[in-house]
């Protein structure tokens, strides 16, 4: 049995579940290559995981499962996830630079966007989306920043 950190146990508000070709290979690529820590993992008899639970931060969990649906042209999969970095300590830029050391292709970014927020776009290894992102002025209000967003969609279509 391997040493995992000690992981709080509590409600979680939100728990997007992903369905995963291969979940051992998806836990792995998680926590190795992308700083989230195994919470929980289930294991299948005879081998092979029937799920597993991860966590990037307090309140930013996923449930990984096997996918169990037709082939995916069939299937159609979910989008992705954003996880903030304001409770962090690492900057987008950072985190960037250490998922290229760890051999993660950044799909997007780093690139700051219309509403506020300092971006990269990674896909995990089934393809979802997955946004970490920083605000980038903090003082900023939520109306203005929302105006702003507002008229550069005017903008842009006229």
């Amino acid at each position: 049995m391997t040493d995992q950190p000690e992981i709080e146990i509590y409600p979680i508000p939100l728990f997007p579940t992903l369905s995963v070709t291969d979940v051992a290979a998806s836990l792995d690529w998680y926590t190795t290559k992308v700083g989230f820590v195994s919470a929980y993992s289930l294991p299948m008899p005879g081998g092979g995981l029937a799920m597993a639970h991860v966590r990037w931060r307090k309140y930013a969990d996923l449930l990984l499962v096997p996918d169990s649906g037709p082939p995916e042209s069939d299937h159609p999969k979910g989008i992705g996830v954003a996880f903030s970095l304001l409770v962090d300590t690492t900057s987008v830029d950072d985190m960037a630079a250490n998922l290229v050391s760890n051999g993660v292709e950044i799909a997007e970014g780093p690139v700051n966007r219309p509403w506020n927020t300092r971006d990269i776009v990674v896909h995990d290894p089934d393809g979802y989306r997955l946004v970490f992102f920083e605000p980038v002025d903090i003082t900023r209000s939520f109306e203005d920043v929302m105006g702003d967003v507002s008229d550069s969609v005017t903008d842009d279509s006229g």
